[in-house]
């Protein structure tokens, strides 16, 4: 059973630990996450799938299976924002096992797996929100089209467990929102962080997927898969925008699915 999903973004600049060194301000994320916690009290689940659109994981689809997760911040000057996470085991596999009877996917297995900033980041919002970690996998959606993201999403939320998951989706919008912003300013930026969180709102694709591709190009954005994934997994059921800022060219937007209170 699915009990939680989260649109999460991954800049390291996001976290207090790294904010505090260049007196940056983005705090709406922050309190987002400070927020949601209190009204998740009672709802821990057992497992995380982690999608994170850096991680190292080939080609092809691929879920990575590792005894320990782990990463920290020092490279921008916080180690102490760090995630070390135990793997999720049989209970992986098993989730692994469903996907493959219905998506191709490919399985990774190492004893320790370093996590790049983008899950560390993720992961520390994810600790404000619930407490604690749950035992994770993690997959990068990057080699998945827009419409296979969201059909992932449909294809776990018909895995059968005793247990709870939630999806971490990890992710930013657009990335090029203004002139600080990576890609340079383009106006489609703004067309598509509008109709993403349009369609997280509405629980449906196909906002986005109205988009001219060339519009979603034009963007540059790196979390559509993520959201996308985290649609199909809400079977339509509602997901509610916690957040949206975009202080240095990039949109943030932080979302949540209570799939055990749907």
């Amino acid at each position: 059973m699915w009990s939680l999903g989260f649109l999460v973004p991954h800049a390291p600049i996001l976290v207090p630990q790294v904010a505090s060194l260049s007196r940056a301000s983005c705090g709406k994320t922050v309190s987002a996450f400070r927020s949601v916690g209190r009204s998740l009290k009672g709802i821990r689940p057992d497992f995380l799938l982690v999608l994170d659109p850096h991680a190292s994981t080939g080609s092809s689809f691929t879920i990575i299976h590792a005894e320990k997760f782990t990463g920290n911040l020092a490279e921008f000057g916080a180690r102490t924002a760090s995630a070390v996470v135990e793997g999720a085991g049989e209970e992986g596999k098993a989730l692994s096992l469903h996907l493959n009877s219905i998506f191709p996917v490919l399985e990774h297995r190492e004893k320790v797996f370093s996590l790049d900033y983008a899950a560390v980041v993720s992961l520390v919002f994810l600790q404000l929100a619930l407490g604690y970690i749950p035992p994770m996998i993690l997959a990068n959606p990057v080699t998945l089209s827009y419409k296979q993201s969201f059909d992932l999403g449909c294809h776990l939320r018909t895995f059968s467990s005793k247990t709870g998951w939630a999806l971490l989706a990890s992710g930013d919008l657009s990335h090029c929102l203004n002139d600080e912003g990576p890609g340079g300013y383009h106006p489609d930026a703004e067309v598509l962080d509008r109709t993403i969180l349009e369609s997280l709102e509405m629980s449906s694709p196909f906002p986005v997927f109205s988009l001219p591709a060339v519009t979603i190009q034009n963007a540059g954005e790196c979390g559509l898969r993520s959201a996308l994934c985290l649609i199909g997994l809400s079977g339509g059921s509602g997901i509610e925008v916690l957040s949206y800022e975009a202080p240095f060219g990039v949109g943030y937007a932080t979302a949540l699915w209570k799939g055990g209170m749907s």
